[in-house]
């Protein structure tokens, strides 16, 4: 059984030889490759590359393509700062306030800064591994959370509560767009998943997140899904509150983050969504490689899984996480039986 084969048949339930393993890794793919941030994050030879090599290094059954949450910042017209060595960040929002966005444009991800990077490194991983291994691109966040990053996080919050409710609609209306037309872009590269991150979502209870979250969330998995190409949704934090409304979206799979134990992301969500998780990040950082081996294993004998589950920590590895603990989880899930 392939990497990829054992992932897809994960993905549907379907039976497995062992559970499959693979990482959210940018800072720490970098560090363990001794590449600069900078290279990898504007150069997609280099992003491919180090990616690829990578996989080689840990043994994963699959590879996430991504640079980081200032793709549509960027496309968009925003200024992004690329340290040589670290994560890089924006300055200032694009917008200042709401209705701003009617100025704005659907980006041509080919031809957009930032957006053509990760679709060029993604075709090329795709081309050397695309056979073997479950490649999945992150397209950036979803609608609520690119709300945030064009306005502002605070300000988005505020907006959403101040304003009148028809102009912050239209203005997720335009924020989906941006979404699938990304989206509709990568899957076009021929990766077998595409994720998005809506992580701010996580802040809102199950109210709001039905009001101004879920609905666009739902329209932008079923404008990407029937493409051959799974659908992943990565929501940091507790998400309890609401994650059985995600039912009601066109996925094939959730990444649980440390917050929410995997038995309930699955009595949640029910048997019909993968989910990927949900390790958590910061004892990822700091425990032994033999702690982590045993709470990966822990993790998965808590629900008896023998199939729908990828192993994997539940949001981005640190960048200094040694690479003994990622090996440990990697045997871990060779080792582990129901």
């Amino acid at each position: 059984m392939t990497s990829l084969e054992r992932t897809r048949r994960a993905i549907r339930g379907e039976p497995v030889d062992h559970i499959p393993f693979f990482p959210i890794s940018l800072a720490s793919t970098c560090r363990i490759m001794g590449v600069k941030q900078r290279c990898f994050s504007l150069e997609p030879e280099v992003m491919a590359e180090t990616l690829i090599r990578f996989r080689e290094r840990i043994g994963c059954d699959g590879i996430y393509v991504s640079r980081d949450n200032w793709v549509y910042h960027q496309a968009l017209g925003g200024e992004v700062v690329f340290p040589e060595d670290a994560e890089s960040f924006a300055e200032e929002t694009v917008l200042q306030r709401i209705g701003g966005f009617n100025k704005l444009s659907i980006p041509e991800p080919w031809n957009s800064p930032g957006m053509n990077t990760v679709l060029t490194a993604a075709r090329m991983v795709v081309d050397a591994l695309g056979d073997s291994y479950y490649i999945q691109a992150n397209i950036d966040t979803g609608p609520f959370s690119l709300g945030g990053v064009l306005l502002g996080a605070e300000r988005f919050l505020h907006t959403i509560v101040s304003e009148k409710e028809a102009e912050v609609q239209k203005f997720l209306e335009f924020c989906t767009d941006v979404v699938v037309a990304y989206g509709k872009a990568m899957i076009e590269t021929g990766v077998h998943g595409i994720q998005f991150g809506d992580s701010l979502a996580s802040l809102l209870g199950a109210e709001h997140f039905k009001q101004f979250a879920l609905p666009w969330e739902q329209e932008a998995a079923n404008r990407l899904g029937n493409r051959n190409c799974d659908i992943w949704i990565h929501i940091c934090g507790k998400t309890d509150q609401f994650l059985h409304l995600l039912r009601k979206v066109n996925i094939q799979g959730f990444e649980v983050d440390a917050k929410v134990p995997m038995t309930l992301a699955r009595e949640l969500l029910g048997k019909e969504i993968a989910l990927k998780g949900n390790l958590d990040t910061t004892f990822l950082l700091q425990a032994t490689s033999q702690a982590v081996y045993k709470t990966a294993l822990d993790i998965l004998r808590s629900g008896g899984f023998k199939t729908g589950v990828i192993m994997s920590p539940g949001c981005g590895v640190p960048r200094m996480t040694p690479t003994e603990n990622l090996l440990a989880i990697r045997q871990a899930c060779k080792d582990y039986t129901v």
